[in-house]
């Protein structure tokens, strides 16, 4: 009988001893908290797990969540070289080395007979991790540096692709895809309950409705199903924090912050029919509210992006004597292949450049395809 998906998810993490949870550059606080609770549910599985996530940098919004400082922006000693030496009958020869002129020298003393060359096997191609976990990712692309500099890597240990979105282009050897959960942690908690329910403790439940609480804007947006909800009273019932969770996603705004916020509002533009915003910001704005750039994120998330007719946001800003456009759509459009010829960071939904003409042009271009 064929194995169905949570069987199968249970089946490659219990083949794996090191496996790698990471996620795309451009994250949200459903894939930081849905990371962690995923690599918690491993170490209770007896999984040594890792996180990292290109140039990842932890938003203060998240970091009351226990073991976030963990999660790494590279991966350091990806590969290593195992050397075999055929010891035959030799069951305990006895073993040193030395470091000297930059080269490491392993002595190995038989016990019995010598060693000959012909004793010796070097394997080159073998991986710290034995399994991926990639949450929230479209495509291997979306991981940047990660992916680029290590592709080998990415095509020869197995994938376990976690999502929720129509966008993901199903890279995995196992796609976990689910279109009706509300996020990451939605389809993390359906594992848990489908693997062991008992494993669901209260760190795990904080994460988890950490991840559910922020990407459905605390249960506010459409794709919110009963399912959600229900999921929501069980994670609580199971000790998840949502006191805490509450009032560090909303209620610890900095007042810079909120400063910026307002002037993005006040300079805010709409087009004709409302399905483009853009406004700008200058470095006085930055300077004057004391913010940084990438508090304009969550002015896209937490402002412009609640009007209903709004489709695509593009915000213009400067930094270090540089222009840059920040543009974020709200419906399945694959904003790297729009704007391929700025060379943009980012998703498909979600993308950063460094502007080489003026804003107008930029919503000029939206519009051709937008309309």
């Amino acid at each position: 009988m064929a194995l169905n998906q949570h069987q199968q998810l249970y089946e490659a993490i219990q083949k794996s001893n090191n496996p790698l949870i990471t996620f795309r550059q451009d994250h949200n606080g459903d894939v930081i908290a849905g990371s962690l609770a995923l690599a918690e549910l491993l170490s209770k599985m007896g999984r040594s797990a890792e996180i990292v996530s290109p140039e990842f940098e932890l938003p203060s919004t998240y970091k009351f969540l226990p073991k976030a400082a963990s999660i790494q922006k590279q991966v350091n000693n990806l590969k290593k070289i195992i050397i075999s030496l055929e010891i035959e009958n030799q069951k305990h020869p006895e073993i040193d080395y030395q470091i000297e002129d930059n080269r490491l020298h392993i002595h190995v003393h038989p016990e019995k007979s010598t060693f000959s060359k012909n004793n010796i096997r070097i394997n080159d191609n073998h991986y710290r991790y034995d399994l991926i976990i990639a949450l929230n990712t479209p495509d291997l692309e979306s991981l940047g540096s990660l992916y680029f500099d290590n592709t080998d890597f990415f095509y020869q240990v197995p994938i376990i692709n976690i999502d929720h979105s129509p966008d993901n282009e199903h890279y995995g050897h196992i796609n976990a895809i689910n279109l009706t959960a509300s996020s990451v942690s939605e389809i993390i908690y359906d594992f848990v309950e489908q693997v062991d329910s008992k494993l669901l403790d209260e760190p795990i439940a904080t994460y988890l409705l950490t991840g559910m609480v922020e990407k459905t804007k605390s249960f506010k947006i459409p794709s919110v199903t009963p399912k959600s909800l229900n999921i929501a009273s069980q994670l609580v019932a199971a000790g998840a924090q949502r006191d805490s969770i509450v009032q560090n996603l909303y209620q610890k705004q900095t007042v810079n912050a909120l400063k910026l916020w307002g002037r993005v509002l006040m300079n805010l533009k709409t087009d004709d029919q409302q399905k483009i915003a853009w406004a700008e910001v200058t470095q006085d704005d930055f300077q004057e509210t004391n913010s940084r750039s990438q508090d304009l994120i969550g002015a896209i998330d937490e402002l412009i992006s609640s009007i209903p007719t709004v489709e695509i946001t593009a915000l213009f800003h400067e930094d270090k004597g540089k222009k840059f456009c920040i543009v974020k759509a709200e419906k399945p459009i694959d904003l790297c292949y729009r704007f391929n010829q700025y060379n943009p960071l980012g998703s498909k939904n979600l993308i950063s450049f460094e502007l080489t003409t003026q804003p107008l042009d930029i919503i000029n271009h939206i519009q051709e395809f937008l309309y």
